[in-house]
Order: C-alpha cells, then sequence, then structure tokens
C-alpha cells in the first residue's frame, strides 16, 4: 500500500486559519484489516505535521512542511509494503529495528546520501518522539549520551547537564565539509566571463549581499531606489526568506545605482515587451519571472565554463567568508563581527555564522580587507 502526498485547497484550515498548499498524506489503496479506504488520510502522520509545522510555530516554510511531508510518506510506505506495523511498538530488540531497517534501505537500495538519510531520520524520531503515549508506547530506537562541544554548550546553555545530551542511535557518521568559497581572483574571472548584464548584476547582489538563490530571485522591486547622497550602502528589507523571516540587508552604493538603472532600462523594456506585471526585481530574457523552484540560475552559472566550479550557494559562502575576514581585521569596528555577519545572512543560530571562522584561515589574499570596493572596481 503506497501513501500519496497531497496538496491542500484554501478550504483546509485549522481553528478557522486557512492553510492551503499543506501536504495531506493519504492512503492509495483499500486495506480492509486496517480499516483503510483509499483517499483516506494518515490520521497519525497528519497530527504530527499539524502539530510540528504549525502549533509549534516554528516552520513557516511550505517546502519544509513538504519535505517533513515526504521524509514520512516514504517511511509509511516503506512499513506498509513490507508488511511491518509502524503503530504497534514494543520495548524489544526487533522493534527496535524497524527504523535501522529503512535507514540501510535508503542507503543501499534508494542510493540515498548519508545527510539525506540522517534528515528522514531526524523527521521520523520527532515523529515517534510525538507519538508516545498516543498511538505507541516506547520508541523504536534507543537513546545514547553524547558528549556536547565546549562552544555548544555555552552557546547552547547545556552546562548545567554535565555537556552531555541524548540523541537516537539511528544516525549515520557524517564528516562536516568545509564550504566552498571563491579567492579574489576567482570572483574577478567569475565576473569578467559574464557577458550578460542582467546576469551579472544577479551574481554581484549575492556576492555583495550573501542571499540565497531563492532569495534572489524574489527579490523585491519596491526596494531599488534611486541613491542620493554620499551613502555607504542601503538598508533594504527582504521576506522571502528561508523560514519567511523578514531580514535586514545592506546594498552597497554603487551596486544600488547599477539596479536602479536596470530596473528604469532593461527590466522596464523587457517588461513592456512581455506585458508581465511582476513584483519581482528580476526577470529573464524574455521578460517572465524567474521560477524559484528552478536551477536557471545555477545552470547560467555552469554554461560561463569557468575552470573552477561555481554554484548559487558558493557566491553566499564567498560573500559571508571575505566580509567576515574584513570586519575582523576592522579592530575599530564598533559592533561584533559574527552578530553583524549573523543577522545579515539570516542564520537562526549564531552557530552557523561560526564556521566562517574556519575559512577565514584559508584565505591567501586581501581583496577582503575592502571587499565590496573591490567588487565595484572589477565590474
Amino acid at each position: 500500500m503506497i501513501m500519496i502526498v497531497l496538496k491542500s485547497t484554501s478550504d483546509f484550515e485549522i481553528e478557522s486559519v486557512k492553510y492551503p498548499n499543506f501536504p495531506l498524506l493519504t492512503w492509495e489503496a483499500d486495506n480492509p484489516e486496517l480499516g483503510i479506504e483509499s483517499g483516506m488520510l494518515c490520521v497519525e502522520a497528519m497530527q504530527f505535521l499539524i502539530y510540528e509545522c504549525l502549533k509549534r510555530g516554528r516552520v513557516n516554510s511550505e517546502n519544509t512542511w513538504w519535505t517533513y511531508g515526504n521524509h514520512l510518506s516514504q517511511f509509511l510506505t516503506f512499513c506498509e509494503q513490507n508488511n511491518l506495523d509502524w503503530r504497534d511498538i514494543s520495548e524489544n530488540s526487533e522493534d527496535e529495528m524497524l527504523v535501522s531497517a529503512y535507514r540501510d534501505l535508503c542507503v543501499s537500495e534508494f542510493g540515498m546520501s548519508v545527510n539525506s538519510t540522517n534528515q528522514s531520520l531526524r523527521t521520523i524520531v520527532r515523529f515517534y518522539s510525538y507519538g508516545v503515549g498516543k498511538w505507541c508506547d516506547s520508541l523504536p530506537y534507543s537513546l545514547e549520551s553524547v558528549s556536547v562541544s565546549k562552544s555548544q554548550q555555552f552557546l547552547a546553555h547545556t552546562e548545567r547537564n554535565g555537556g552531555k545530551k541524548y540523541s537516537s542511535d539511528l544516525m549515520m557518521k557524517t564528516f562536516e565539509k568545509k564550504a566552498q568559497f571563491l579567492s579574489a581572483i576567482e570572483v574577478q574571472e567569475l565576473l569578467s566571463a559574464i557577458e550578460n548584464p542582467t546576469l551579472k548584476l544577479m551574481v554581484r547582489l549575492c556576492l555583495q549581499t550573501g542571499i540565497r538563490r531563492k532569495e534572489l530571485l524574489l527579490f523585491p522591486l519596491h526596494v531599488i531606489q534611486k541613491p542620493t547622497g554620499n551613502r555607504t550602502y542601503y538598508e533594504v528589507n527582504i521576506s522571502r526568506t528561508k523560514g519567511e523571516k523578514e531580514r535586514k540587508i545592506h546594498v552597497p552604493s554603487r551596486l544600488m545605482e547599477d539596479l536602479w538603472r536596470y530596473v528604469n532600462e532593461a527590466r522596464f523594456q523587457k517588461q513592456q515587451e512581455s506585458g508581465v506585471v511582476s513584483d519581482c526585481l528580476f526577470l529573464t530574457s524574455d521578460g517572465q519571472e524567474w521560477t524559484s523552484q528552478g536551477s536557471a540560475f545555477g545552470k547560467a552559472l555552469k554554461l560561463l565554463d569557468l575552470p573552477f566550479h561555481v554554484s548559487p550557494h558558493m557566491l553566499r559562502h564567498t560573500y559571508a567568508t571575505h566580509m567576515l575576514k574584513g570586519l575582523l581585521e576592522r579592530k575599530s569596528s564598533k559592533f561584533e563581527p559574527l552578530m553583524y555577519l549573523q543577522a545579515r545572512l539570516g542564520h537562526s543560530s549564531i552557530t552557523t555564522t561560526m564556521k566562517y571562522l574556519h575559512l577565514v584561515n584559508d584565505l591567501v589574499d586581501d581583496l577582503s580587507i575592502e571587499y565590496q570596493q573591490q567588487i565595484d572596481a572589477i565590474v
């Protein structure tokens, strides 16, 4: 029996609040033994998704809703197709192997990466943690004590538990990879290789503000303004972000000037030709909106055929690494570099921002000292 994930309509509501596009987990076929009819919602899965994504108030992204929904759908389909009762979990070693067996199948049969498998397992762990006492009596895995590093103890306020926390024994070992970023010379080669003026502006906006790919493609038109005076940068708000959390970014004056010119010249002409009315800053070559979930921007970078790898997220890492190095070297700064960068990048935890400290030591150039001015000089 297969589980299908459907998209809710605007009629789907909870406590009089409508939630369109919410994942609905339904069964594809009848199962008389379990009292399941085709099209029936999986009650346990829906209870968890509503709690995790809506009631807790911590997940605002529709993409995350669907990620959790797909994780559960794949796991529950695996259980049903193999006649494994995912509801009746008793405290014995055999039942504890349920999720472990699924984990091993993900890697060996489905070809999923370790990171993707662990992401799915985390959702399943939260699913069962929520279900204990509701539709299951125990967990299909064991908990083990793990040590927490000193930096995590301080930032997560875990000192009182002796530097220990409990985690499921399901997770596969991963080796953290360093984020990749471009050197000063590579930034210059990249910008020099781009002949399309609009694509060059898009790359510059990523390199000089650290926004994500989706944030770039949905960048608001209304924040672009005509530069006045001798301002160093313009502070603008963006809300179409990861988790839909509004944050402030700083757009350098020279870049704002070029974006203003683009809006009133190239973009205006494209919009006149296509007739498209859009509140997004960038339009495609035929005057259409970019698809925020598509890969066209990444493909455009790949088509440059550079001797080094470039991806949209590498542009973000490049901004973060060079800017942090420059800020750390400005001993007269009146603010904390890591906190400044955390706010610009939109990280919920400063521990995520701290990973760039390790990358700073890899820099052998001095572009970061005046990062924004150096990019202006290149273009």
